[in-house]
């Protein structure tokens, strides 16, 4: 008899496009992808470090054009809760308008301010205070 047939190839590993398509937008933020950017106490301008971050955000926005985004602008605790949600806005703004500069499309962002609402901790020092004056990007759309 003659012999059986060879086995069938295996399927070729999934595109990026493929894997990325399969991700759920709460599986895609919990992979980051988008890093946060931090500010100096009362402050809302990027410093070079956020310059850098977002330029990153930007290519990867550039590279996966069906998506959209929220930033979310936060502050520490020390100021009102009335001045902070100022700040937080002025540090989403300065976010905004970076990665509009940038050539991302002002219709695939929208922002937020969490003034101090939202810490990622909430030790009375400045160790702390450092993580929680942020700008933060979330995943909306892809």
């Amino acid at each position: 008899p003659p012999p059986p047939p060879p086995p069938p190839p295996p399927p070729p590993p999934p595109t990026e496009e493929e894997l990325f398509e399969a991700l759920t937008l709460a599986e895609l933020n919990a992979q980051a992808p988008l890093a946060s950017v931090y500010f100096d106490y009362d402050e809302a301008e990027l410093l070079d470090d956020a310059r850098a971050a977002v330029q990153r955000n930007a290519e990867w926005m550039q590279r996966w054009t069906g998506t959209r985004i929220m930033v979310e602008g936060h502050c520490d605790e020390r100021g009102t809760n009335e001045y902070n949600l100022g700040l937080g806005e002025r540090r989403a703004t300065a976010v905004v308008d970076y990665l509009t500069g940038l050539g991302i499309s002002a219709n695939r962002i929208a922002m937020v301010s969490k003034g101090e609402e939202e810490p990622t901790c909430s030790d009375s020092a400045e160790g702390c205070w450092s993580r929680n004056r942020r700008g933060n990007f979330i995943i909306t759309a892809k």
